[in-house]
């Protein structure tokens, strides 16, 4: 292959196909049409002598050619980006620049709707795009895709490699919460009160709850009535009920007066909360992304 054969554009083209994999949705992320993307992929597949991806039933796969390309064009086109393309400097009143955020939705109270009020409309060319907690958010700032993701540090540390950076923003606790007009309410959360009254869980869509793994190791089987996937909902879901749970006590406090509950002191150990913010260590000097770091930090301080 000679290196004229492949101009940038190419390169651009072949890093989404690899991330999609998928034509219709890598055309979707370049705003390109469905057949220009696809006339791109069959130039990468002349001038790479490999079908890059294949049909396996109604869906693409990467072939063992495209499996091994994905780190190389990102490395490729991050250092054409942060190195050329991106100035030098960063200055928030006049460079224009989106942030892609992901997290979950109690970090979303706490700390993203901080961040949106410290940002929005003092620095009007900035935007941040916040996006949802999912299984493929450790692979894809592992990848470069996001420029943050905030995840537990229990699950971080399975999770994530050496390839990046990390800060902590998030120190909290768990507490019990229950209706205002529950029995418990003014009281304490004990573990007989867990077993007594029908139970809350959070169910996160990764199968993982640290209270759970709390609980089975203080010898308490709830009995759970009802569960949930998002933190957010659940403050609102006890209202009226007898129903008890287990939340973050920040993020209580907040919702406390909306939701009408009130939170228990828990007589029994939960770990605490310990959340970290990450990137690809390739953004630890990218003037932009290290203004962002410091926005979200002097927003957890």
């Amino acid at each position: 292959m000679q290196l004229g054969q492949l101009d940038l554009n190419l390169l651009v083209v072949l890093d989404a196909l690899l991330r999609e994999q998928n034509v219709t949705r890598a055309a979707e992320r370049l705003h390109m049409s469905q057949p220009a993307t696809s006339t791109a992929l069959a130039r990468l597949r002349k001038i790479l002598g490999d079908p890059l991806l294949v049909k396996q039933g109604r869906h693409l796969r990467l072939t063992p050619r495209g499996e091994a390309l994905i780190e190389p064009v990102r490395e490729v086109l991050a250092t054409i980006e942060q190195h050329i393309v991106t100035p030098p400097g960063f200055d928030p009143a006049h460079d224009e620049r989106t942030f892609t955020i992901v997290a979950s939705d109690y970090v979303g109270v706490i700390i993203m709707r901080p961040l949106l009020t410290r940002v929005n409309g003092v620095v009007p060319n900035v935007r941040l795009e916040l996006g949802s907690l999912s299984a493929d958010a450790a692979r894809m700032v592992e990848r470069d895709e996001i420029d943050l993701v905030i995840l537990p540090e229990v699950l971080a540390e399975g999770m994530l490699s050496s390839s990046c950076s990390s800060a902590r923003v998030v120190r909290d606790r768990y507490v019990g919460a229950v209706w205002s007009q529950h029995p418990l309410a003014g009281g304490w959360l004990s573990l007989r009160a867990l077993a007594e009254y029908p139970y809350l869980a959070f169910a996160p869509p990764s199968g993982c709850s640290l209270m759970d793994e709390d609980l089975d190791r203080a010898g308490v089987a709830p009995r759970v009535e009802a569960s949930s996937v998002n933190f957010i909902t659940m403050p609102f879901l006890l209202a009226g009920t007898d129903l008890v749970t287990i939340i973050p006590e920040s993020l209580g406090k907040q919702l406390a007066h909306a939701a009408d509950i009130v939170l228990l002191e828990p007589e029994f150990s939960l770990r605490p909360v310990r959340e970290s913010a990450y990137w690809h260590s390739r953004r630890d000097a990218d003037p932009g992304h290290r203004w962002l770091r410091e926005q979200l930090l002097a927003v957890v301080r």
